[in-house]
């Protein structure tokens, strides 16, 4: 449908009818385009619309009229079906002008726009009784109403994104789903939104707020006819202010933030109602005529029936009234039970809500595919995020393993109806941080939707204390296993050492007493170099149980290693590279030198093997370290150590690394990866270091090489300079020696040696003979006592001996650690100790030193 507004146009001259001035370039614009399409929106009232006759009305309609007479021009309006439809002819350039639109950055994308045709403020429209004087800030989170395409649409949804909007087709929609409370508010400019209330009869909605922008009509022009943009404004501008106001009062007032009706709806309204009062009039005079007639006609039979009617009137008026009385009992039943189910209702969900909030996890309610409905504070707080920020998000964004949608709701379709799950995962913090959680998860109904519930708690300190029991459930099996070892590995270094101590002295005594000529005297020194080799054997067994011999002195580590360089340089392969890095003033340690050398060959010789036939690098490092608890926990240790300073020793290699099974058993006793090796090497390094109340990290990968650091504790002051006196090995002794000892062999052997020094030799075989041997030859001037016997044990005959004799001189000999003995009889008159197998000459030293004048215990 066209509407066509005509008037009379003038080209021919620089000016239109009305003064207009034109330039020649619009002037021909104008003749070669006669007609120009206007689309107006069809139920835009009272700004533009088409009435019952199909004619253009409203504001618009009335200025472009105006502007119409102002330039000489014919524009002609057609009718579509609605402004989606408008906007999408008007894209296309199947029309040329837009009737009245509101300018907005989207808008411009696709038209031009004149000046302003008609201004009016914007307004926030809600249900009688709501509060007032709001701004769109306050909508944030609010469902709004506005109409497709519309300037608030448009508006609201790209500077409030926070507002929930619901758009709908029309403006009579939106008045009704806001006034039915579907909707919280509705966004629309006053004079459309109050002219649709009042024709619908709408009276329950009030203006509460007013927009922070007007809506300023101008007519849109299509995007390539800059020049009919031109033409309009110098019509518009033209008209002058008495003008407008005359074409604009017909249909818009605005007084503040109330709406009056326009005169001529209240004209129409009058008029309207005059003519439904008399038709009804009229309609009402007929009715009562054929009333007449047909009560007329019946007059008669109906006062024969009259009598029989009042009695069934009464009768009927006693039934309803019974049936009144029983259905307003009803719905008073009715209406109490709804009220207190509605109290319960309301109750059940201050309940809920209070619950909701005071739980002390956070609580998630989220829909069937993800996205969150709903959260606590503490969910808020848990995560750093906001309300709103969390609410924005789905599951899949906070999950830091069910980071799929898909899977997300999959994994919520598969959850039970009636019951919970239970199950762990990863949640992901606002600033990407992430921690363990275990959440609980129900499927629900909410607010009609099917939905589910989890509570999701932290877990970090259970994960936490978790691997700390592990840890220290695997520590003590780790200690458990060392200790029953390391009781094994003494008990037999102690009969090991029995049965070299007859060995070893045998074959030094056969030595002594052959001539240098003799051919057995290499045989001899074979199995005595055997023996010894034996007696190391024992004594890594020893240290892998703690209790090796130590001498314990002050030693500055970095010299003992510059000492070690000739022997670890021909232990090394030849594609192994020894580099050393040596800390400046390194604290001194108290050890046992031996022991500690012991160490580092085992460490640089095992680098120098995982090296192989590669070329490598073994790198021996030193340092020191203030260890503190935390470091010191995955450390290799058995009997925890204080936190303090510590020396650190450090040998790292490129070589072939270890895994994580074999980085595991590497300490055991006789496991080992080696086709001739016996498994001792670092079980003996774990033994010492632990006799040395230290510890050792082990880091190493496969194909990365392997670092083993060793930490000893720093010791006050410098280091002794390691210079010893030299001894004599001629010294010889005279007097009588008691030898006690269970084993004939060692009893034989031993007198041998003590004869050998010069000494006559009585024996005895355990501690109760030795007591009696001891009372019966005052001139004993030494006792040589084993500490390991049966009936009386070493330890019990030195405490008779002290009380029979006090300047007794007892010698202590024991297969097991030096150090361990001392320890017992340390500050007790011992004069010496000697850990078996024993020589000749450290036979004599001990003797000697025991001997009066010398050293005692």
């Amino acid at each position: 449908m066209f509407v066509t507004f005509l008037s009379a146009p003038v080209w021919g001259t620089g000016q239109t009818g009305t003064g207009v001035q034109l330039t020649a370039e619009e002037r021909q614009w104008l003749q070669r385009h006669p007609v120009i399409k206007l689309a107006p929106d069809p139920d835009f009232k009272p700004i533009e619309f088409f009435d019952e006759k199909g004619q253009y009305q409203g504001a618009a309609a009335d200025m472009i009229r105006l502007l119409e007479q102002k330039l000489g021009v014919t524009i002609t309006a057609v009718h579509l079906k609605n402004w989606d439809e408008v906007l999408e002819k008007f894209k296309a350039h199947e029309v040329d002008l837009l009737g009245a639109m509101v300018r907005t950055p989207n808008r411009e994308k696709f038209a031009l726009f004149t000046d302003t045709l008609v201004t009016v403020p914007g307004g926030i429209f809600a249900r009688g009784g709501s509060r007032t004087n709001l701004t769109l800030a306050d909508l944030k989170g609010k469902k709004v109403a506005v109409v497709s395409n519309y300037a608030s649409h448009d508006i609201l949804s790209t500077r409030f994104p926070e507002i929930r909007l619901e758009v709908v087709p029309d403006v009579s929609t939106a008045l009704a789903k806001t006034s039915l409370g579907m909707v919280d508010y509705y966004v629309e400019n006053m004079a459309n939104a109050t002219f649709y209330a009042q024709e619908a009869g709408i009276t329950n909605l009030q203006l509460v707020g007013k927009t922070d922008f007007e809506y300023r009509w101008g007519m849109g022009v299509r995007k390539d006819w800059p020049v009919l943009q031109g033409i309009l404004n110098k019509g518009l501008a033209s008209i002058d202010r008495e003008e407008r106001s005359r074409a604009l009062q017909k249909w818009i007032f605005v007084d503040d933030m109330r709406w009056r009706p326009t005169r001529t709806f209240i004209t129409g309204s009058v008029a309207v109602l005059l003519a439904l009062l008399l038709v009804a009039a009229a309609y009402a005079n007929y009715a009562l005529k054929k009333v007449v007639r047909s009560r007329t006609a019946s007059l008669k039979e109906e006062l024969k029936e009259r009598e029989k009617a009042q009695q069934a009137l009464k009768a009927l008026s006693v039934q309803l009234e019974d049936r009144v009385r029983e259905r307003t009992a009803d719905l008073q039943r009715e209406v109490a039970e709804r009220t207190r189910s509605e109290r319960e209702v309301a109750a059940s969900e201050q309940r809920f809500r209070e619950l909701f909030q005071n739980v002390a996890d956070p609580i998630y309610i989220a829909d069937a595919t993800g996205r969150i409905l709903d959260a606590n504070d503490q969910a808020c707080h848990e995560l750093g995020l906001t309300r709103e920020e969390l609410v924005a998000k789905s599951i899949d964004e906070l999950d830091a393993i069910n980071c799929d949608g898909g899977k997300v709701a999959s994994q919520i379709e598969s959850f039970p109806p009636s019951s919970s799950v239970t199950f762990e995962t990863v949640h992901r913090r606002g600033d990407g941080t992430t921690f363990p959680a275990e959440v609980k998860v129900r499927r629900i109904d909410f607010e009609g939707h099917p939905a589910v519930i989890g509570v999701a708690r932290n877990i970090s300190e259970r994960k936490k204390a978790e691997e700390e029991r592990i840890r220290l459930e695997q520590q003590l099996l780790h200690a458990q296993k060392l200790e029953s070892l390391g009781v094994l590995a003494g008990g037999i270094a102690h009969d090991f050492n029995n049965i070299l101590t007859s060995i070893i002295g045998n074959a030094e005594l056969a030595q002594l007493r052959l001539a240098p000529e003799s051919p057995v005297l290499d045989n001899l020194r074979r199995i005595e170099t055997s023996a010894l080799r034996a007696a190391d054997l024992a004594r890594q067994m020893l240290a892998y149980s703690g209790k090796g011999k130590f001498v314990i002195e002050s030693i500055d580590l970095n010299r003992l290693l510059q000492e070690m360089g000739h022997m670890l340089q021909v232990a090394l392969s030849k594609k192994a590279v020894l580099r050393y890095n040596f800390a400046e003033r390194l604290p001194a340690i108290e050890v046992d030198a031996t022991q500690i050398r012991q160490i580092v060959m085992n460490l640089v010789i095992n680098a120098s093997e995982a090296i192989g036939d590669q070329d490598g690098v073994i790198t021996v490092s030193t340092g020191c370290l203030d260890c503190r608890e935390e470091y010191l926990k995955d450390a290799w240790l058995v009997d925890p150590i204080a936190e303090g300073s510590y020396v650190a020793l450090e040998v790292s290699d490129t070589g072939c690394g270890m895994d994580k099974e074999t980085l595991a058993r590497i300490f055991d006793p006789f496991f080992t990866t080696k086709f001739t090796g016996r498994g001792l090497g670092m079980a003996a390094v774990l033994g010492i270091i632990r006799s040395h109340k230290g510890a050792i990290k082990v880091y190493s990968e496969p194909g990365q090489g392997t670092s083993f650091k060793v930490l000893l504790p720093a010791a006050d002051g410098a280091a002794a300079d390691g210079a010893s006196e030299s001894k004599g090995n001629l010294w010889r002794g005279k007097g009588v020696v008691l030898l006690v000892d269970d084993e004939e062999t060692i009893r034989s052997t031993g007198s041998d040696l003590l004869r050998e020094l010069g000494f006559e030799v009585i024996t005895a075989t355990d501690g109760r003979e030795a007591l009696e041997v001891y009372r019966n030859h005052p001139d004993i001037d030494l006792v040589l006592l084993d500490l390991t016997m049966p009936h009386m044990d070493g330890e019990q005959c030195f405490r008779e001996l002290r009380q029979t004799d006090p300047a007794v001189r007892v010698i202590m000999s024991s297969g097991f650690s030096e150090h361990e003995v001392s320890r017992k009889f340390v500050g007790k008159g011992l004069a010496g100790l000697i850990q078996k197998p024993y020589t000749l000459s450290s036979l004599r030293e001990v003797i000697r030193a025991a001997a009066p004048g010398g050293t005692t215990a």
